[in-house]
């Protein structure tokens, strides 16, 4: 085994490249207060999509060396997204080359997570280390931006207020007691050294600002939608947004079971769907046909897509009239889903289910079952997904109901009694359907 401790090892390993990166021109245009604000904003969406598939893969790595090393407090997401979102009103396009380099730095990341899970301490190290030299900037950005440095559009350079140095002197704690004994440290160090060539790569594309073509890229929108089209008129971006926070706030339990989380995805498949106007009906019907069978399989049943469609097609009309007859495939899109769902339970049977099963929640309610309050109060809502997913397993989407039943009834937050209740109006339904 090594004598020398891991941090001291892959501080050697990483010492000639992040000496590049300290005399980054990047780096350099924001100590000397002259860097432009679209490789600022661009370098926290960035960094955000890095984050996201880093914290995702350390959050569900079972690998015992990383469980004891990671660390909740360690997230820094939710910064990152804070101080996006600070800059939503600049108007600032992305840089396509900086999205590349940044998604290629994720995918690169997912892969140490499915095939080798202790090289994301390695990567773990690059980033948390990144804080030290955040303390020193924010100020700078703060200076160049017109910013509080602890407050809105700089929370991720400080990310912790006062205490940066306990917090890497515990890390590095941690690293060197749980490593001392692992055979993979040469495998954690050449993780270190290939993220931190990544991230040069994706500072040559913040800085200088190359001449390409701006765009809108949906990792702005959600950092880990990966690669897929939006609308790149600014108006059609904000309904589409608007008709996600509608169907949003149509079904309460969209928020209780996916949180910020899921409702990112529902801004970037807005998004996506929003972008499908211009296929050919048939490709348009077969991309809304196979999100909708991921997204039922996934406990969402197709009611919330169809409602999605329906309030896209409204925003987008309202937003852009004069391209009414393109948005018209989105509101046909929803008809198709209305038709399949409708065929198959009937309208008033639905109507008749959904009301019967409210009468029976409420009475549970009443008759002292709090423990259903918190998640599932708007039992009308409730029924209706059931329902659909019923529907949406008849018509072939095999694991729908099951989908969204096993969180339903998920014995930690629910008594018997209530499932007994979920499961009578599974039954009726389906010997509705046949």
């Amino acid at each position: 085994m090594p004598s020398q401790p891991m941090m001291t090892r892959l501080k050697a390993k990483t010492r000639q490249i992040h000496a590049r990166m300290e005399a980054h021109p990047f780096v350099a245009a924001l100590v000397e207060h002259r860097l432009p604000l679209e490789s600022y904003v661009r370098q926290l969406r960035a960094l955000a999509i890095l984050h996201a598939s880093l914290e995702r893969e350390l959050a569900r790595a079972r690998e015992t060396h990383v469980a004891a090393i990671w660390d909740e407090d360690l997230r820094k997401l939710d910064l990152l997204l804070a101080d996006v979102a600070h800059f939503d009103t600049a108007g600032i396009h992305d840089s396509q080359p900086a999205v590349e380099a940044a998604l290629a730095l994720a995918e690169r990341i997912r892969l140490q997570g499915l095939e080798q899970p202790i090289a994301l301490i390695g990567t773990l190290y690059v980033l948390e280390g990144s804080t030290l030299g955040n303390a020193l900037h924010g100020r700078d950005v703060a200076a160049t931006f017109g910013l509080d440095d602890e407050g809105g559009g700089c929370r991720y350079y400080a990310s912790y207020p006062g205490n940066v140095r306990s917090h890497w002197v515990g890390f590095s704690e941690r690293v060197n007691r749980v490593l001392a004994e692992s055979p993979d440290q040469d495998l954690i160090l050449e993780a270190a050294s290939d993220i931190f060539t990544g991230l040069e790569a994706l500072f040559d594309a913040l800085y200088p600002i190359d001449a390409v073509e701006k765009v809108h890229h949906i990792t702005r929108i959600n950092p880990e939608a990966g690669n897929h089209p939006m609308p790149q008129d600014e108006a059609e971006i904000a309904a589409a947004l608007r008709a996600s926070e509608r169907t949003w706030v149509a079904f309460a339990y969209f928020e209780a079971r996916y949180g910020a989380r899921g409702r990112r995805f529902s801004d970037s498949d807005a998004c996506w769907l929003a972008a499908l106007v211009d296929l050919e009906p048939e490709a348009m019907q077969q991309q809304v046909d196979w999100l909708g069978s991921v997204l039922a399989h996934r406990g969402m049943p197709q009611i919330m897509l169809e409602r999605t469609l329906h309030c896209l097609h409204e925003e987008l009309v309202a937003a852009r009239p004069l391209r009414a007859e393109t948005f018209g495939s989105l509101k046909d899109a929803a008809a198709r889903l209305c038709a399949a769902r409708t065929a198959a339970i009937a309208a008033p049977q639905q109507a008749a289910m959904a009301s019967e099963f409210e009468r029976r929640a409420r009475k549970l309610l009443a008759g002292g079952s709090q423990d259903l309050v918190p998640r599932l109060a708007r039992f009308h809502d409730t029924a209706e997904l059931l329902i659909s997913a019923v529907a949406d397993e008849r018509n072939g989407i095999q694991g729908a109901v099951a989908a969204l039943r096993d969180w339903l009834t998920d014995p930690e937050h629910h008594r018997q009694d209530w499932t007994e209740v979920v499961d009578k109006l599974i039954a009726d339904a389906r010997q509705v359907t046949g």
